[in-house]
C-alpha cells in the first residue's frame, strides 16, 4: 500500500473510532466501504451497517441498498418507503476491497460468482449474519416489484485494490462477459462494473470529506437590493435539469440532508403532490413555472462567475414535496421546464428562521409546529455546541455539515435521524421502532418530540448515550451481538438511572432528572457498568436469541420497564 493511501486508511480509523487491534485487511474493507458508498449516498452513515466481509460473505465486503434515495438496513424501511412513496427505486452497492496491489480476474469472476448465489432462487452458498440480513431486505425489496415504476434495480459492483487498473482488455472481456451473466437473471435495470486503484480511491476519499456545494447556471434572475441579515438574494428561475443538479449528489442520487430545514418530510402521493407529478407529465408542463409556488434556497456562501453560481452548505427550506417529484420525473422533464427559485445568503440563524417560517406558512401547518421545528432545532443546535471536551457531540442539522471537520469521530455527529431515534427510543418508549424509516417514525409521534418546552438536555442524553455504547461496541468492551439492540440498551440505561416512572418532559422536574443522567453517560466505568446490568437484563429476556427481529418485538421494553421497576 503506498504511503498516501496508507494515511489516508490511518486517518479514516481514528475518525470512525475503529479498534486497535482490528486487522489491516479489515480496516481496508471499512475505508474502501466508505469512499465508494459515499459516492452514491450523500448522507452520513455506520460502516458498520454496510459491512459484510468475513467468513461466508460471498466474496462482498460490503452491500449498500438504496430504496428511494435512502439507505436501507431493515426491512421495516422498505415497507415504509413503499407505503410513503407508493414506488421503490432500487439501487445495489457491492463492494470488493483487497489491500493487494493487483486486479485478479480469478477473484473478480468469484465476486460474480457469489453475487448470483445472492440473487438465487435457491441459494447454495452459506452467508454470514450480515449478508443474511442483506438479503431479507433484498428478498423484500423483490417482493415489492409491482412497485418498480421506474424499472428494475441497478447494480454498482467495485472492485477496489491499492495497485493500478491497467485496462488489460482480456481482464475487460472477462468482467463484460460476468457482467452479461448478472443480465441474464432478467432482474436488473443494469448492471456497471468499477474498478477502483490507489489513485482513485484516494480521490474519492477525499470527495467523500468536501462539503456540499454546487454549480449552476442562473441567468434568468433579479437581483434584490441590501436588506438587513441578509448578504445576497435573488429571485428567478432555474430550468429544470440545472435544479435537478442542486439536489442530487454525483450518483444522480437525491440528497435528503438539504431538506432537514423542511418543515413536512416528502408526503408521497398526497393529493398535491399527484397534481404536480400530473402537470410534469402532461404536454403543459412548461406551465409549471406558473402552477408552482416555488423552491427556497438558504446558503451560508456563494460564489459568481457571471451566471455561474456555486453554492456552498445550503438547504432548501421551502419546497421539499416539489423537489422530491422533480426528482422523480427527472427523465421526462424537458429544457421548457422551469423552476421559480428565491435564492438567499445568508449566515444569520434568526433570519433564516424567520424564512422558514414564512415560507411555510403557506402549507397547512400549525404554527405552534413551525415553531418547534425551526427555534427548537436551533436551540438544541446551540446546546450541543456550549459542550466542549471529550464530552461535545455534533449535531448536524444541514446535510454533510461537519464532513469536512478533521479529527472528529464520526460516530460523534448526530444526524436528524439518529436524534429522533436515540430520543423516541430513551424518553418515548419505542426502541423497537427505531430501525423503521425515520420520516414515518417522526410522523407518528410528531407531537411528542421537538416540543418547545422540553430541555435539550434530554435530546443530548439520548444521543450521548447511543455514542456511548457504540464507542463499547467499537472497542469491543460490549460484544456485537448486542448491536441490534442498542436502542433498547439506552432505554434500559435510562431507566436504570433515572427510574421507570418520568415527570412531564416540559417540567423543571424533568430537566433537573437529566442531569444525574448524563453524568452517569459521562464517566466510562459507571456508563460501562449501567450498560452490562442492561446487558444481564437483556440475556435474560432473550435466552440465547440475538437475532435482529428480536429487537423488533414491542414486548421487549415493556419487559424491561416492569424487571427494573421491581428492583
Amino acid at each position: 500500500m503506498d504511503v498516501v493511501t496508507k494515511n489516508l486508511v490511518a486517518t479514516f480509523k481514528v475518525e470512525e473510532l475503529l479498534p486497535d487491534d482490528i486487522a489491516e485487511d479489515v480496516i481496508f474493507e471499512h475505508f474502501a466501504n466508505y469512499c465508494v458508498v459515499s459516492q452514491n449516498y450523500g448522507e452520513e452513515f455506520d460502516v458498520d451497517d454496510i459491512h459484510t466481509g468475513g467468513g461466508n460473505d460471498l466474496g462482498l465486503d460490503g452491500i449498500a441498498i438504496l430504496v428511494n434515495g435512502n439507505l436501507v438496513s431493515d426491512v421495516s424501511e422498505v415497507d415504509d418507503l413503499a407505503n410513503l412513496n407508493k414506488f421503490l427505486d432500487v439501487e445495489f452497492v457491492f463492494n470488493q476491497a483487497k489491500s493487494s496491489g493487483n486486479f485478479d480476474g480469478a477473484s473478480i469472476s468469484s465476486l460474480f460468482f457469489g453475487l448470483k448465489d445472492l440473487f438465487s432462487e435457491k441459494p447454495k452458498l452459506p452467508r454470514n449474519d450480515n449478508l443474511q440480513d442483506a438479503n431479507s431486505t433484498i428478498d423484500k425489496i423483490y417482493a415489492k416489484s409491482a412497485l418498480f415504476k421506474k424499472g428494475n434495480p441497478k447494480v454498482k459492483i467495485y472492485y477496489v485494490t491499492t495497485g493500478k487498473w491497467e485496462n488489460d482488455s482480456k481482464l475487460n472481456s472477462r468482467i463484460d462477459i460476468e457482467v452479461e451473466g448478472l443480465m441474464a437473471l432478467n432482474i436488473f435495470e443494469s448492471v456497471n462494473f468499477y474498478p477502483v486503484d490507489a489513485r482513485t480511491i484516494q480521490n474519492l476519499y477525499k470527495r467523500a470529506k468536501n462539503k456540499l456545494s454546487k454549480s449552476v447556471l442562473f441567468s434568468e434572475k433579479l437581483t434584490l437590493p441590501a436588506l438587513e441579515g441578509i448578504d445576497e438574494s435573488y429571485l428567478g428561475y432555474l430550468s429544470a435539469d440545472e435544479y435537478i443538479k442542486l439536489i442530487t449528489d454525483d450518483a444522480g442520487t437525491i440528497v435528503r440532508g438539504l431538506f432537514y430545514d423542511n418543515v413536512r418530510d416528502f408526503q408521497g402521493e398526497n393529493p398535491v403532490n399527484h397534481e404536480i407529478d400530473e402537470t410534469l407529465q402532461s404536454d403543459g408542463r412548461n406551465l409549471f413555472v406558473l402552477l408552482n409556488n416555488g423552491i427556497t434556497i438558504v446558503a451560508d456562501s456563494l460564489k459568481k462567475t457571471g451566471d455561474t453560481f456555486t453554492i456552498e452548505d445550503y438547504q432548501i427550506v421551502n419546497g421539499c414535496q416539489t423537489s422530491h417529484v422533480l426528482y422523480n420525473n427527472k427523465d421526462k422533464l424537458t429544457a421548457g421546464v422551469k423552476i421559480p427559485v428565491k435564492l438567499i445568503v445568508s449566515q444569520n440563524s434568526e433570519v433564516k428562521n424567520k424564512i422558514i417560517k414564512a415560507t411555510n406558512r403557506q402549507t397547512p401547518v400549525k404554527t405552534e409546529e413551525l415553531t418547534a421545528l425551526t427555534d427548537f432545532q436551533k436551540t438544541l443546535e446551540d446546546y450541543y455546541e456550549a459542550i466542549q471536551g471529550d464530552e461535545r457531540l455534533y449535531y448536524e442539522r444541514r446535510s454533510q455539515q461537519f464532513r469536512a471537520t478533521a479529527g472528529i469521530e464520526k460516530i460523534k455527529i448526530v444526524s436528524v435521524s439518529n436524534q429522533i431515534r436515540s430520543f423516541a427510543s430513551m424518553f418515548l418508549g419505542l426502541p423497537h421502532q427505531a430501525s423503521r424509516y425515520y420520516g414515518t417514525l417522526l410522523k407518528d409521534i410528531e407531537k411528542s418530540i421537538f416540543v418547545n418546552g422540553q430541555p435539550p438536555a434530554a435530546y443530548y442524553a439520548s444521543a450521548f448515550a447511543l455514542y456511548r455504547i457504540e464507542a463499547l461496541v467499537r472497542r469491543k468492551q460490549v460484544d456485537r451481538k448486542y448491536r441490534p439492540f442498542r436502542y433498547h440498551l439506552i432505554a434500559a440505561f435510562r431507566m436504570i438511572v433515572m427510574g421507570t416512572k418520568m415527570d412531564a418532559m416540559n417540567s423543571n422536574k424533568f430537566e433537573r432528572a437529566c442531569k444525574p443522567l448524563i453524568d452517569a453517560i459521562s464517566d466510562d466505568k459507571k456508563s460501562l457498568a449501567v450498560f452490562e446490568d442492561a446487558i444481564g437484563i437483556l440475556d435474560g429476556l432473550l435466552v440465547g436469541d440475538y437475532s435482529r427481529d428480536k429487537a423488533k418485538d414491542a414486548n421487549l421494553y415493556a419487559s424491561f420497564e416492569k424487571l427494573i421497576a421491581a428492583r
